[in-house]
């Protein structure tokens, strides 16, 4: 069973390379997809104003540049690849069992356990995207959405991958200018959109090819921050503001609806459809999870009531976008995390009536974490199947995290993680089929694993 909720898979987007989570905010895995990366998009088919907007809501213009350029694929440098082996021309298929990546990985999404793109920089610091349609055996080279030098990594959430063929760039969660490009072709060709100036570091989430939205916070600091959110119906082309919470501070009559000023959207955001939608929050109040829900089109915005565990009352836990699953007939979980100093314990709120109700499953001491791992790749497959990395080995639970069992005796994983501590990604899109992107604790080199039985035995591509 398939993720199937358009979301964000929040703190990573925001993780440069090299450095480490800031306190409250441990990276799971990719909780949405998905059609998920770091902003907010959604069709606006004749929006009015409403309480909390500003007069102006009309869409930003696209930047001056031609319409709908193709970028050819970049000169491949001669640098060692992020899988080994030797290169071969871009676009053209490599030859049988050459692995042909040219970058070091920084982000990846498997669509099934044959088909998957991957992304990072070459070492001259350019943009490479690949694809593979035989299980990563070999890669095709897709041409690239930047023609300059990358400033700083594209995140895990650089590119959103919204079926075979149409993917998104933003680039906005990770350097400046804010920037989106779109293809309709696999990576063969984009177009560049536009993006509102104050786009950088906000939240992006597609609900189709055409629609989405995104979350800025312009101006946070000191445990709250403006949240304006924007909509698309072009495909990223233009955007229009929808709701803005600039109004808090200045008339309260016409607060009703809106997201508040405490706390951060940097969580994530999923979509369920085109109308109902889940933002959380960053939360700095004792004992509390914040969890925000929009069922009109992000224009209003409503607080959901949740539990949290009698073990953290006092403390400051905290929560990420939610993922829905396809065919689970509004089934789906959200991740959840309370420090207590420098251990993490871990959790998951699951759903079985599409968000509208959650309970809170506390995993056991088993699955505690030290606060320095950065990651663990939390993900669940399914309301049962789920799989995390605890620093020491790769945990699998078939209970719904009632009860956790290692993964040991594979030799090629504990030996890969042992030269590439941080688990970037995990993502499993069968009970059996996996994908798996770790990298060096200095950030300058990443491998790519695959497993075919559910994560007993893995291969490095």
């Amino acid at each position: 069973m398939q993720n199937d909720t358009t979301a964000t898979s929040r703190a990573r987007r925001l993780l440069s390379a090299g450095s480490r989570l800031p306190r409250g905010r441990l990276r799971q895995g990719r909780t949405h997809l998905r059609f998920t990366l770091p902003l907010l998009l959604l069709v606006l088919a004749g929006c009015t104003q409403t309480a909390g907007m500003t007069p102006d809501s009309t869409a930003v213009p696209p930047p001056k540049t031609p319409d709908s350029t193709a970028v050819t694929p970049p000169k491949t440098p001669d640098t060692p690849s992020a899988a080994g082996g030797a290169k071969a021309p871009a676009g053209e298929p490599a030859p049988e069992g050459q692995r042909r990546i040219q970058a070091r990985l920084t982000g990846f999404h498997a669509l099934d356990g044959q088909t998957a793109y991957v992304w990072g920089l070459s070492s001259g610091r350019q943009l490479r995207l690949y694809k593979t349609a035989d299980g990563g055996s070999t890669w095709i080279e897709a041409s690239s959405p930047l023609a300059a030098e990358s400033k700083a990594d594209p995140g895990p959430e650089a590119f959103q991958v919204l079926d075979r063929e149409h993917l998104v760039y933003t680039s906005a969660g990770h350097s400046l200018p804010a920037a989106i490009a779109i293809s309709a072709d696999g990576g063969k060709s984009w177009k560049s959109g536009a993006l509102p100036e104050e786009a950088y570091g906000g939240e992006t989430v597609f609900t189709s090819k055409q629609h989405g939205f995104l979350v800025v916070q312009p101006d946070a600091a000191m445990g709250s921050s403006h949240k304006r959110v924007y909509e698309t119906g072009d495909g990223g082309q233009t955007w229009a503001l929808v709701m803005d919470n600039s109004v808090l501070t200045q008339k309260l009559s016409e607060a009703a609806g809106v997201l508040p000023l405490a706390g951060f959207a940097n969580r994530g955001i999923a979509f369920r459809g085109e109308r109902d939608g889940w933002l959380p929050l960053e939360s700095r109040a004792p004992g509390k999870v914040t969890l925000f829900r929009t069922t009109d089109k992000a224009r209003t915005w409503h607080e959901v009531p949740l539990e949290v565990s009698s073990k953290d009352v006092q403390g400051q836990p905290q929560i990420s976008a939610p993922v829905f699953w396809s065919g689970g007939e509004g089934a789906g979980w959200m991740p959840y995390e309370f420090w207590h100093e420098d251990i993490v314990s871990l959790g998951a709120y699951f759903t079985s009536d599409g968000g509208e109700t959650w309970k809170l499953k506390a995993f056991g001491p088993e699955t505690d974490v030290l606060s320095a791992i950065g990651s663990t790749g939390l993900t669940f497959q399914s309301a049962r199947e789920g799989w995390m990395w605890n620093g020491a080995h790769l945990l699998h639970t078939s209970d719904g995290g009632s009860t956790w069992e290692p993964l040991a005796g594979n030799r090629v994983w504990e030996d890969t993680l042992k030269s590439f501590p941080e688990l970037m990604e995990l993502q499993f899109v069968t009970p059996e089929s996996g994908w798996a992107l770790v990298r060096s604790a200095k950030a300058d080199a990443s491998r790519l694993l695959k497993t075919e039985d559910g994560g007993k035995n893995w291969i490095v591509l």
